[in-house]
């Protein structure tokens, strides 16, 4: 019989901060999202973010790091940077996730990217991704040259595109950045992404700036945040920023110098840390759930994940028959198009609601994502 018990990240003692580690690592995924440090992070920066553990005869059987929002709903700490997680357990325990978050006082869960070991996805979910990564099994030269022979014409046109990039200006490199300024360069190119772009701006909260320079400054234990810039003549064309722990790096933001952009400096920078892999003391290089086209050029590894909302016992008719009621009262009134687009901004605003902490911030979001689809419904 399990019981449970729910805390602050601080108060997470060394043997099951132990124990939570060998349950990651067992998933092999080496994901840092999944270490207990990026929950202590996360504690650094929101008030909201609690850890569930799981006990039984053994020990720890389970650990569930999330934030806690009003009438027990759950977030996987991290959002909107968690892009993969999941609530895990030792191998020999097999409790419903709805069981184990009613268990936890918690009324209802949303995932965006879950991992459960399975290919399937658990009833009221579905599948999302998957996960592509990039992973180094031999030397750097074979796993490169794997993946240029899969896309030769591809590979071929981004060495053409370095060497005029070089003769334009100068010899390009790529290195491991610990100046801050590169750090808030790529978050205003990215910020400018977005606006450009009409998504919402992750970064605007001050939790998820502050997250990023906890993370950079080193104080995020077992994480480092890893920035990766690429230079030419040495000026900053492109970088990459994320976590980073025993070797696998996860980018959370990818952003380069809009002047650059005949060169495909984003590209390129990729390219460059795959060949250099050892180098930078990275074994796996996870790209997430995105749709990006690039990454299936440097795919090698997926892991496949699910996204959904989980609702303890007693809860599930009765939301479930209400969502789709709604769904079919908007098809009926406005036909596929307005479902589409309320679709669309369902999606919107559950992303809105995993960054923002604040009314004002989420009604802003809101507003603008409401205005910006009616603008432009295909968007």
């Amino acid at each position: 019989m399990l019981q449970c018990e729910t805390i602050t990240p601080d108060r997470l003692e060394p043997q099951d901060r132990a124990a939570w580690i060998a349950m990651a690592e067992a998933t092999g995924l080496a994901s840092p999202l999944l270490h207990p440090d990026f929950a202590i992070a996360g504690g650094h920066v929101r008030d909201d973010v609690r850890v569930t553990l799981y006990r039984d005869p053994r020990g720890l059987a389970g650990v569930f790091a999330h934030h806690r929002r009003p009438g027990g709903f759950a977030r996987p700490v991290g959002a909107n940077f968690s892009d993969m997680h999941a609530i895990l357990t030792r191998d020999d325990i097999h409790v419903p996730v709805d069981a184990l978050l009613g268990m936890a006082g918690l009324s209802r869960a949303r995932f965006a990217a879950v991992f459960t070991g399975a290919e399937t996805s658990p009833d009221g979910m579905e599948p999302v991704g998957p996960s592509q990564a990039t992973i180094l099994r031999t030397s750097a030269e074979a796993l490169f040259e794997a993946l240029r022979a899969e896309n030769p014409k591809r590979f071929k046109d981004w060495r053409r595109r370095l060497r005029r990039l070089e003769e334009d200006h100068g010899t390009v490199t790529l290195e491991i950045s610990h100046d801050v300024v590169d750090l808030v360069r790529l978050m205003g190119w990215k910020r400018e992404q977005f606006r450009a772009t009409g998504k919402h701006d992750v970064l605007a909260p001050k939790w998820a700036s502050r997250l990023m320079h906890t993370l950079f400054e080193g104080k995020g234990g077992a994480l480092k945040g890893r920035l990766f810039v690429l230079r030419a003549g040495g000026r900053v064309i492109a970088a990459e920023y994320g976590p980073e722990a025993h070797g696998t790096f996860h980018p959370w933001l990818a952003a380069y110098d809009p002047e650059m952009s005949p060169y495909s400096p984003g590209h390129l920078l990729v390219c460059r840390l795959i060949e250099t892999m050892p180098v930078m003391g990275l074994t796996r290089y996870e790209m997430g759930t995105g749709h990006e086209d690039y990454k299936k050029y440097f795919t090698n590894h997926v892991t496949h994940l699910h996204a959904g909302m989980v609702r303890a016992p007693g809860m599930a008719s009765l939301v479930r028959d209400t969502a789709l009621a709604t769904l079919d009262a908007a098809t009926a009134l406005g036909g596929q198009k307005a479902r589409a687009v309320a679709e669309r901004l369902h999606r919107r605003i559950d992303q809105i609601a995993s960054v923002e902490t604040s009314m004002t911030g989420r009604l802003a979001g809101v507003t603008r994502a409401a205005t910006q689809l009616l603008v432009s419904p295909g968007r």
